[in-house]
């Protein structure tokens, strides 16, 4: 796993989500979305413990929403998101 991961994982924890959907995560299924495994009170609730994390912004996360689950669609997409930003942007 890269660093950027682990956060993302960290940020699942740091909302609650348990170990059974945290494996869903690490597996590839959606983290937002139709059958995705956050409902939106948690993806705010994980958009808050990400940004915190990572010193973005959280309007960068919510202004990435493309066809509904943008870069919530899985682990991989949400890090190459994150890891794309300019470095001075991201505290990892």
């Amino acid at each position: 796993m890269t660093d950027m991961t682990d956060t993302i994982f960290a940020s699942l924890s740091d909302i609650g989500l348990g170990p059974q959907r945290i494996d869903r995560a690490r597996s590839g299924d959606a983290l937002f979305g139709t059958g995705g495994l956050l409902n939106s009170i948690e993806l705010v609730q994980f958009i808050v413990a990400l940004s915190d994390r990572t010193g973005m912004e959280s309007f960068d996360f919510m202004e990435s929403f493309e066809g509904g689950t943008g870069v919530f669609d899985s682990i991989a997409s949400l890090s190459g998101f994150i890891l794309g930003r300019k470095p001075q942007d991201v505290a990892v």
